[in-house]
């Protein structure tokens, strides 16, 4: 078979505009609850005009279909191993530093909710979510901020080498994800319930959402950069970026 088209061609075709620049829009607005609720809706309307077959085009896109989970789940057990580690190094003598004594007395309430996270997603449906997207070929733009797609006369984006297949709840979830680990006191719950009626998911998505925005990713990342110590920083700085994503970590939703 020869293909004659790409995905560009695809969602161009849908009357989606690729730029190189939003000539004639603010993307350093100042972000509160109105504008991520606009942008949610405009995601949403993204997801219903490029979803489906693209037929036989050169760039086939990849499927992110239950990648975040499946990460966390490995997150999750890899913070358990260095738990039981540091445990057996403690009970034995051996010098802990401070790094790894945070870890220590922390480390079992970190592991507890992200365990609870991946049962809340499996308790609602997951698997349901995953056939759902599948089944109706979902799109995701993966990169949704204000600066890569805007609404002028149209939709307009600019970088569409992050699409892929998966679930749309997972756009949400990213936009939220960037300004809740700024520190942003948004209604999260409320927008993602919006986001939800948007694209007329049930409870389960909601769910599923308010579960993933509720791992603590950040510190279960300075663990695995910690274990691979592929960073040269030194004891300090090590401690310093473990307190502050436990600060990003603080609140779960669930």
């Amino acid at each position: 078979m020869i293909y004659k088209n790409t995905f560009k061609d695809y969602i161009l075709a849908k009357g989606i505009q690729v730029v190189d620049k939003f000539s004639s829009y603010d993307t350093n607005k100042t972000v509160n609850e109105h504008l991520l609720e606009e942008q949610l809706l405009l995601i949403s309307s993204f997801h219903k005009i490029v979803k489906g077959d693209t037929g036989p085009i050169k760039d086939r896109l990849d499927s992110s279909i239950g990648r975040v989970v499946e990460n966390y789940k490995v997150g999750t057990k890899k913070l358990a191993r260095d738990m039981k580690r540091l445990k057996s190094d403690n009970k034995y003598g051996q010098d802990l530093n401070e790094f790894e004594k945070i870890i220590l007395s922390m480390g079992n309430y970190y592991i507890e909710r992200g365990e609870k996270v991946i049962k809340h997603v499996y308790d609602n449906k997951y698997y349901d979510l995953i056939t759902r997207s599948m089944q109706n070929r979902e799109i995701c733009l993966g990169s949704v901020d204000f600066k890569n797609i805007v609404l002028l006369d149209n939709i307009m984006v600019k970088r569409i080498d992050k699409c892929s297949y998966n679930m749309v709840e997972m756009d949400c979830f990213n936009l939220l994800y960037k300004y809740k680990k700024k520190g942003y006191k948004f209604d999260y719950k409320k927008l993602v319930s919006k986001f939800c009626e948007f694209e007329k998911l049930n409870k389960n998505s909601y769910e599923y959402i308010i579960a993933l925005l509720s791992y603590p990713y950040e510190v279960i990342r300075q663990c695995n950069r910690y274990r691979q110590e592929k960073k040269g920083w030194t004891e300090e700085e090590y401690v310093l970026r473990l307190k502050k994503a436990m600060e990003v970590d603080k609140e779960s939703l669930i």
